[in-house]
């Protein structure tokens, strides 16, 4: 089985990258005073949070698919499964927890880098490169809640067809980190995986051992 695991994952990436580009190029021509600099620059952070939080949705669900693939399950009952696991509550429960990746919650991240921008603005001389640095980190953060998305909705799709252990696979090129070299192949309870670190492309394959497996 030829598993792309981060397919949908980078597809939602570039195009958030391509829409906060845009967004955060507008900023630049924004004309600012002490009244609306706050309120115009927390709008576009806001809205880019909004059009990140539908992409998380249709991420989860691709992977949640893929994840009820590996175990086994049929497509018409894999459909089935994802419409009732995989939810605009479920994305949402999951952003509002302290993610174990970023060590932050999804909305008080952005608030804040959205309030830091604008207080740069207030005093740099070089808004360009305030504007053009705080693009950066935000398209990191909705860049690495993707890839959690991703392995968040996979191991739900793990539990929710009985496996209690998974395979730990590294994508086997120059870029791993030794840590997660020496992961690859071990087999860990679902509750037991290793926490991943940020851009980490490691994804696990479903270890189905019990009897009761229910795919």
């Amino acid at each position: 089985m030829d598993i792309k695991i981060y397919a949908a994952c980078d597809k939602a990436i570039m195009a958030m990258d391509r829409e906060n580009l845009e967004a955060f190029g507008r900023l630049k021509m924004t004309k600012f005073d002490e009244v609306n600099i706050i309120r115009t620059v927390k709008a576009v952070y806001t809205a880019s949070a909004k059009r990140a939080k539908k992409r998380y949705y249709e991420v989860a669900f691709e992977a949640y698919l893929l994840g009820l693939a590996m175990c086994g399950v049929k497509a018409e009952k894999a459909q089935r499964m994802a419409e009732k696991a995989i939810t605009n509550e479920w994305v949402k429960s999951v952003l509002d927890e302290t993610d174990l990746v970023t060590l932050y919650k999804f909305d008080p991240e952005a608030e804040r880098k959205a309030y830091r921008l604008a207080e740069a603005l207030e005093v740099s001389q070089d808004r360009d490169y305030e504007i053009n640095k705080a693009l950066r980190f935000w398209s990191q953060q909705l860049g690495q809640y993707a890839i959690n998305f991703t392995d968040y909705a996979v191991i739900q799709a793990f539990e929710d067809t009985g496996i209690e252990e998974a395979e730990w696979v590294s994508q086997g090129d120059s870029k791993v980190c030794n840590e997660c070299h020496a992961y690859d192949g071990q087999t860990f309870k679902l509750a037991e995986i290793p926490v991943k670190h940020w851009g980490c492309r490691c994804w696990l394959r479903p270890v189905i051992r019990s009897r009761f497996h229910t795919a």
